[in-house]
C-alpha cells in the first residue's frame, strides 16, 4: 500500500496490482461483462503491464469498489493515462462509490503529471456511459483494440485545459450568444413533409449526418437517397415542429411513435436541428419543451432517442435536458457503430 485516504468508514488505497483483493474485484467485473458481452469481450484480458496505480475502496475492511490506471503515452499521444477495471460490487451500487473512485484515480493522474485521460465502455453498461458523461467526459474515436468493435464507446476528459482551451470548453461564439439577448423563438406544428421541414431535415443530413459519419451517406444511397430515406424515417410522425426567428425557418423536430421493440409507452424523438445561425438562442430547448408535451398529450410515459458520438454538443444538451443513457432499444442497434441511446421520464 502506497497511499491511503479514509471517508468516514469507507478507505481509498493504492495497492500492487496482485493483492488479492483488487484481483478479486477484477474478476469480479470481467464475469459480469462477460455475461453483458459474451465471453469474448474484447479487453477482458489484461495484465500489469503499463499499469501505474491500482485503486482499491473498502468499507471497513470490506474490499468494494475499484479501478486503475495505465500509461498509454506510447500509443495514445503525451501524458495520457487509461482508466481501466472500474468496478462496484453489485450491493454497493448507487452510493457514489464510483464517483469517490474516479475522483480519486483522477487526482492520482494529475500527481503523476498526466494530462489527458481516456477510457472504453460499451453500450451494454449505460450507467458508466451517464457516469462518465456526468463527470465532464466527452466521446472520442475508438482506439486500440476497440476500433473495431461497433459496442464499445471510448471518452476522454482534458485534466489540465491547452492553450486554446479544452475540447468540453463551450465553443466562445457559443457563449458570446449566450451572453446577447436572445431572439424570439415561435414554433409552428407542421406536417412531416411541409416544405421548410423537409429542407431543413436536408441540411442537417447534408452538413451534419452525412459529413460526421460517411458510412450513413452509403446506406442512404443504398435506400434509394434522401428522399426515399427522408419519407421512411417519417413514418408513425405524431407532431413535427417548425421553429422560426423573424419569421425564418430555424429549427425542426419530430416525435415518431415507437416500433416494434421500443419500450410501452414511449415515443421517439427524431431530426432535431438548428440551422448554424441560429445556434445559442435556444431554439433546440425550446423544440425539445415543445415535443415532451406533445408526448405527454399523446399519453405517453417516455420520450427515446438516438445520437451518435460524434455530436458532443447534441449529447451535452440531452443530458442537460434531463435525458440519461439507456440500453440499446432493438438488438440490432447494438451493433450501430456510433449510436448513443437515452431517454427521459416523462411527470
Amino acid at each position: 500500500m502506497t497511499l491511503a485516504h479514509t471517508r468516514g468508514e469507507l478507505t481509498t488505497s493504492l495497492v500492487d496490482w496482485d493483492d488479492a483483493d483488487a484481483t478479486r474485484l477484477r474478476g469480479a467485473q470481467v464475469a459480469e461483462l462477460a455475461e453483458r458481452y459474451g465471453a469474448d469481450d474484447v479487453g477482458s484480458v489484461m495484465t500489469a503491464d503499463g499499469v501505474v496505480a491500482m485503486l482499491l475502496v473498502r468499507d471497513g475492511d470490506e474490499p468494494v469498489a475499484c479501478g486503475a490506471l495505465r500509461d498509454v503515452t506510447a500509443e495514445q499521444g503525451p501524458a495520457t493515462v487509461e482508466i481501466k477495471r472500474l468496478y462496484v460490487v453489485p450491493d454497493r451500487r448507487g452510493r457514489g462509490l464510483s464517483r469517490l473512485a474516479m475522483a480519486e484515480l483522477e487526482a492520482r493522474a494529475r500527481t503523476l503529471g498526466y494530462r489527458r485521460l481516456i477510457l472504453e465502455t460499451g453500450v451494454m453498461q449505460p450507467e458508466a456511459i451517464g457516469l462518465y458523461l456526468a463527470l465532464g467526459y466527452d466521446p472520442i474515436e475508438a482506439y486500440g483494440e476497440y476500433k473495431d468493435e461497433p459496442s464499445s464507446r471510448c471518452f476522454g476528459k482534458a485534466l489540465v485545459p491547452d492553450d486554446g482551451g479544452a475540447e468540453t470548453d463551450v465553443p466562445r461564439e457559443e457563449a458570446g450568444a449566450q451572453r446577447r439577448a436572445r431572439p424570439e423563438v415561435t414554433l409552428r406544428f407542421v406536417d412531416w413533409d411541409d416544405a421548410d421541414a423537409v429542407a431543413l431535415r436536408l441540411a442537417m443530413y447534408e452538413r451534419t449526418n452525412a459529413r460526421l459519419y460517411p458510412s450513413l451517406r452509403e446506406s442512404v444511397e443504398r435506400r434509394g437517397g434522401f428522399a426515399a430515406d427522408d419519407a421512411a424515417q417519417g413514418e408513425g410522425a405524431l407532431t413535427t415542429v417548425l421553429a422560426e426567428i423573424d419569421g425564418v425557418p430555424v429549427g425542426c423536430a419530430t416525435l415518431r411513435a415507437a416500433r416494434d421493440g421500443y419500450p410501452a409507452g414511449s415515443g421517439e424523438l427524431k431530426k432535431v436541428f438548428v440551422d448554424e445561425r441560429a445556434r445559442g438562442a435556444g431554439v433546440a430547448r425550446t423544440m425539445l419543451q415543445a415535443i415532451e408535451d406533445s408526448a405527454r398529450d399523446h399519453r405517453l410515459t417516455q420520450v427515446v432517442l438516438m445520437t451518435g458520438y460524434r455530436q458532443p454538443e447534441a449529447i451535452r444538451l440531452y443530458v442537460s435536458s434531463g435525458y440519461r443513457p439507456i440500453l440499446p432499444l432493438t438488438p440490432r442497434d447494438r451493433i450501430n457503430p456510433h449510436g448513443l441511446w437515452f431517454a427521459k421520464h416523462l411527470g
